[in-house]
């Protein structure tokens, strides 16, 4: 009998509409969903090494890229896919980045 690893992602949001629903529910590689808040994600997504990092940005929050830019330059993060999306389009929007 041969076990499949679990695929996680973290969804960085202040704001969990359905669109972030849609895209994780839509998504067969992702098996568990964690949602955080961009003020508590950089040390969610330390501990939990997701298989991607699904956020949901403002392009005017310096919150969200401080994030994104800690995510890239960690050696423990930088490997980690981060799909992005804006928080005003639907779950359509989101793409790998």
């Amino acid at each position: 009998m041969t076990t499949q690893a679990m695929r996680t992602a973290v969804v960085v949001t202040n704001h969990p509409e359905r669109g972030a629903l849609d895209i994780v529910m839509d998504n067969p590689d992702i098996d568990v969903a964690v949602f955080e808040s961009p003020a508590k994600a950089y040390a969610r997504i330390r501990s939990v090494q997701p298989a991607v990092v699904i956020v949901y940005v403002s392009a005017d929050s310096p919150t969200d890229l401080l994030l994104l830019t800690m995510l890239k330059l960690d050696r423990a993060t930088a490997s980690i896919p981060i799909w992005m999306g804006a928080v005003c389009c639907s779950s359509s929007s989101f793409r790998p980045s």
